[in-house]
């Protein structure tokens, strides 16, 4: 089965989406996995992070990875 993937990136809403769980819950699991992974400041959580930290397949997060309009770059 051939997954697009439509961005790279994991972000707050994402998981806010998957889990039902409110911002500031899924804030704090996002800081969870910076300290897991030991990320830098400014390094970006991926989805390949997500899906190890939380046991799902990658497979099984794209579908719920959607474009929000703040992620949505502008075309010139």
């Amino acid at each position: 089965m051939s997954t697009t993937v439509t961005r790279l990136f994991f972000y707050t809403m994402d998981l806010m989406t998957i889990s039902g769980k409110g911002e500031k819950a899924c804030r704090k699991v996002l800081q969870q996995m910076r300290e897991f992974f030991k990320l830098a400041p400014h390094q970006q959580l991926t989805v390949y992070h997500a899906s190890e930290f939380l046991g799902i397949p990658v497979e099984k997060l794209f579908p719920y990875l959607k474009s929000y309009p703040f992620l949505v770059s502008r075309k010139t």
